[in-house]
């Protein structure tokens, strides 16, 4: 369990490191089809300044417990429109 917690809040300060901007991308990214997916963490990957949030979506990618979590807080955390 402690595993578990430790993972959610690992993955929450990182969340929160990275911004709203890049957190929409992030959710936009995880929403893509698998193929699609992979494109894009190659592409964030082979540019310098966004190699950290290419390993972030490694990260996520290596572990389905994440992969659910992130998506979870990254759709509570998107703001709803009210239209």
């Amino acid at each position: 369990m402690d595993d578990l917690e430790d993972m959610e809040l690992t993955f929450r300060d990182r969340l929160d490191a990275i911004g709203p901007e890049a957190r929409a991308v992030l959710l936009h990214v995880l929403k893509l089809p698998d193929l699609e997916r992979v494109r894009s963490i190659s592409e964030f990957f082979a540019d310098p300044r966004t190699r950290t949030f290419a390993q972030l979506l490694v990260d996520i990618e290596e572990s389905p417990q994440a992969r659910v979590f992130v998506l979870g807080e990254l759709q509570q955390r998107e703001p709803r429109s009210d239209s």
